[in-house]
């Protein structure tokens, strides 16, 4: 009776652990789930504060070899894309600060986040992805889904290519007047019934004849949503077009920035515009469903 009982106690503490330790694997189509680390200086980062921005979470160590070799062609990507929105959040299962630290300052991995708890293959954050070797790898996009697993630098950079310069896209996301894509495409706008109101080929469409509202537009293999806003009877002005740190607006208004991609780069109600932080080119300025160009000295 007592082996018995204790093959039963084994057998329970086994699929304990298989339920706490993540059997089931994170794939792609996923949430990414949320976590917060501490980097080398001690403080506290989350993966939520890079949310709008495409990120690979990236899981190595000191002491994996292939993290290691992989390493430089992972720094030729990060400062290809970086600069469209693209982000590196490393996870470190090392168990001692020091390798860690040297490691990032020999290999030059110069993006700013980078966590580990110190507990080795104890991680949670590993855990939680239900890691089980390294290097490995997930590409999360800017809504927070896992779009690409274990892809190597290769594919990678494939894949944030067609992202950031070949994929359509469409902007803003609240209109007044018009709806621009990023390139000229088939599409299909839908009522909040599904039903199509208004499709056609272009590069801009104009939707003043739509009723304010939620509509979802349908283009290039995927479906997007967009609100048709009431047109301000006293327009809001701006200036200036060519801005070094800011932007003024007439009054308080409701503004979305977008890159040449069609990308969303900050959003706000205010008077005032700080842009101090945005790479110069050119910037599409929506204030109040109305597009506007800047240029960012």
């Amino acid at each position: 009776m007592n082996r018995v009982l204790k093959i039963n106690v084994v057998i329970i503490l086994l699929m304990t652990a298989n339920f706490c330790f993540g059997s089931i694997t994170l794939q792609v189509g996923d949430i990414a789930p949320e976590f917060t680390v501490t980097d080398p200086s001690g403080k506290s980062i989350s993966l939520s504060s890079l949310k709008g921005k495409v990120v690979l979470i990236d899981f190595w160590a000191s002491w994996c070899m292939p993290c290691r070799m992989a390493n430089p062609e992972l720094v030729e990507v990060y400062k290809k894309f970086q600069p469209q929105g693209f982000e590196i959040f490393s996870i470190s299962l090392d168990s001692k600060k020091e390798p860690w630290v040297n490691a990032i300052k020999n290999d030059d991995l110069h993006w700013p986040n980078h966590g580990s708890d110190l507990k080795g293959w104890e991680n949670k954050i590993a855990h939680l992805y239900g890691v089980d070797a390294i290097p490995s790898t997930f590409l999360v996009d800017e809504k927070g889904t896992i779009i690409g697993k274990d892809i190597d630098e290769y594919d990678l950079e494939k894949k944030l290519n067609w992202l950031f310069f070949e994929q359509v896209n469409y902007y803003p996301h609240a209109a007044a007047s018009k709806i621009y894509f990023t390139s000229e495409i088939k599409f299909s706008i839908l009522d909040a019934g599904g039903v199509p109101v208004l499709k056609g080929k272009g590069i801009e469409v104009d939707i003043t004849g739509l009723p304010p509202g939620d509509y979802a537009i349908d283009f290039d293999k995927k479906k997007e949503h967009f609100k048709k806003i009431k047109t301000s009877q006293s327009l809001a002005t701006f200036y200036p077009e060519r801005v070094d740190d800011k932007v003024h607006i007439s009054r308080e208004a409701e503004y979305e920035i977008y890159s040449q991609r069609g990308k969303i780069v900050k959003k706000g109600k205010e008077i005032e515009i700080n842009v101090s932080e945005l790479p110069t080119g050119v910037y599409f300025l929506s204030i109040e469903g109305t597009i506007h160009k800047i240029y960012k000295k």
